[in-house]
């Protein structure tokens, strides 16, 4: 261990990765925006609590348009996840506010509340799509870029945290989030209970019913959906946000949770890094290297791979041990750094791809790289990956890797280039260009061929697109219309390059950089979700479904014939106009029936 604290050091000494002061959510007041006072609250005589819809995010200070519901129901398969969203409303200011669930029964079984999350939303600030035209995320300069301070600004409900507030403001509303975990081996059924508010100005608390109905069909556990979850984690976010010295046993411990539940959403793939500065600022956290390279006084190169073996070590520990992507062989800045002994100090070597000092600097690396995955047992499931490169760039840094060993697969992220296809075991095609790779070529063919030669074909999301996404100022349904894409698209699953590249606050403000907020992040520390999460899983669960259903029915089409007509409506154009939960609430009744 102490090994690894010194390679550590010798690392940070001349990065300057920050750490700020750690303040618990509860010591973080929630934000004020200045507003204009709905008037419909002169009608709200006491406080009241229902039923939301899902597919609502609702505003704090306007009275909620709810339609009533006496019972909340879903229908769920044993395994599956399920969510509710309830809305408290209040003219008066309220105090001590707590939130029970019961447990759901049905006959003589039961659904303990150990097995049913719940949390009061806490609000933050969104702003608005990024382009002039509404149709990207990227902020242009005249509308606030990097200054997100001229931007619009608004209240957003999107981290769920517990089950207990303090206070609750006069003429505000308060949606909360449930999600019912139904175990594996619940009995089918109709289980019931209710939901308790309580508060210290109540003379009793307001209750209301909901309902699960448990099919009798089983969703396997996350480590076993086909779904290829590739969400790219920021460990050094992390060791920044509170304050901890990075790859320390502290430091690993705040990451659990927020891997434990990145694993738990089915994640497939652990991200690391080869090399300092893959991507440049588009994060407020540089990525740092997980190999560190040092120049000896003798002219020798050595290479040290603690951090990143303790890493994938942790990421294992978690439940993500599938696949192993290292970046980058093809950076977006031609330079690499590494540790010169004889000057104490970290030096920059500037190259181009594939030229002289490029081939000096990587065959060496990637040999001792492959000779250290094999040792460790990873190799086969390792990829060198690259993100958003051309053809020319990749044909070259991919000759290099292969002189130094032959056998190494290659995942890009990017536009479609028939010309590399064949050579990457690993392929994620931006959806905000797949409008051309359907269009101009066969993109289903070509993701269900390479389906059958045991290759990745995924799609991603980033700021390319205003829709569909999964930015704080998204409708919830793009979360989980996301999943329903990749079915009709015919791809193994979806990526997205920012799991926790959290900002300086991001339990207060979501924006960040001259990108549309929440792009660089969709969970909280502390192992907070978010309603753009559970959405998200909510999509990746129907992926599974209707895959189990089809190799079920694969003799019986027609048996599936209302639900594949309603996957055929998930097409780019469609959502992209806003259809998300439309699509979604139509496909997921049908899917219901069975």
């Amino acid at each position: 261990m102490r090994k690894l604290l010194v390679s550590v050091a010798l690392l940070l000494t001349a990065v300057g990765l920050g750490a700020q002061s750690f303040t618990p959510v509860e010591n973080l007041p929630e934000v004020q925006l200045p507003f204009t006072p709905d008037a419909a609250w002169a009608a709200v005589k006491a406080p009241g609590f229902a039923w939301g819809s899902l597919d609502v995010r609702y505003e704090k200070t306007s009275v909620p348009v709810i339609k009533p519901v006496k019972v909340a129901k879903q229908v769920a398969w044993r395994g599956e996840r399920v969510s509710f969203q309830p809305v408290l409303w209040t003219p008066e200011e309220l105090h001590d506010v707590v939130l029970e669930v019961s447990d759901l029964s049905f006959r003589k079984n039961v659904i303990k509340n150990s097995d049913i999350k719940v949390g009061f939303e806490r609000y933050v600030i969104g702003d608005c799509l990024g382009a002039e035209d509404g149709q990207r995320g990227y902020f242009p300069a005249d509308m606030g870029g990097f200054d997100q301070s001229k931007r619009d600004s608004v209240l957003v409900p999107e981290a769920i945290l517990g089950p207990a507030m303090a206070q609750v403001e006069a003429k505000t509303a308060r949606p909360a989030w449930i999600e019912v975990w139904v175990p594996q081996s619940a009995t089918p059924g109709t289980y019931k209970g209710t939901v308790k508010l309580s508060a210290k100005e109540l003379k009793k608390p307001l209750k209301i019913a909901f309902a699960v109905e448990v099919r009798d069909r089983v969703l396997p556990k996350p480590a076993h959906w086909s779904f290829h979850l590739d969400l790219w984690q920021n460990p050094y976010a992390v060791a920044r946000y509170f304050g901890v010295e990075p790859w320390s046993d502290a430091h690993l411990e705040l990451m659990r949770p927020l891997m434990t539940q990145l694993a738990q959403g089915g994640e497939k793939v652990v991200t690391a890094t080869l090399m300092y500065d893959c991507w440049g600022p588009q994060t407020l956290d540089l990525f740092q290297t997980m190999v560190q390279v040092t120049k000896q006084l003798d002219g020798s190169t050595t290479y040290n791979y603690d951090i990143f073996d303790r890493w994938v070590e942790f990421m294992a520990s978690c439940g993500i041990t599938e696949q192993i992507n290292c970046f980058t062989i093809a950076p977006w800045q031609t330079r690499f750094r590494y540790y010169d002994v004889a000057t104490d100090s970290q030096r920059f070597v500037q190259f181009d791809y594939g030229d002289d000092a490029y081939r000096a600097l990587w065959i060496p690396l990637l040999k001792s790289f492959a000779d250290h995955l094999r040792t460790k047992g990873w190799f086969d499931k390792t990829f060198l990956a690259v993100d958003e490169r051309g053809v020319e760039v990749m044909l070259k840094v991919m000759a290099v890797a292969h002189e130094a060993d032959p056998a190494f697969k290659f995942s890009l992220a990017g536009n479609y280039h028939p010309e590399l296809e064949a050579q990457l075991a690993d392929y994620c095609i931006g959806l905000a260009v797949d409008d051309d790779y359907f269009v101009k070529t066969d993109g289903r063919a070509i993701n269900d061929r390479r389906h059958g030669e045991g290759k990745i074909t995924t799609f991603y999301t980033c700021c390319g697109e205003g829709h569909p996404n999964t930015f704080t100022i998204s409708p919830l349904a793009e979360s989980a219309a996301l999943g329903w894409y990749a079915l009709r698209n015919h791809y193994d699953g979806y990526l997205r390059w920012a799991y926790n590249s959290w900002n300086k606050e991001p339990m207060v403000d979501t924006r960040w950089y001259n990108l549309t907020s929440g792009d660089v992040y969709l969970v909280y520390p502390q192992g907070w979700s978010s309603v753009r999460w559970e959405r998200f899983v909510e999509g990746i669960q129907d992926y599974e479904k209707v895959k189990i259903l089809r190799e079920e029915y694969a003799s019986q089409p027609k048996k599936l014939k209302k639900l594949e007509d309603a996957i055929e409506k998930f097409t780019h154009a469609n959502l992209w106009f806003g259809g998300a939960d439309k699509y979604v609430n139509e496909a997921k009744a049908i899917l219901n029936t069975f």
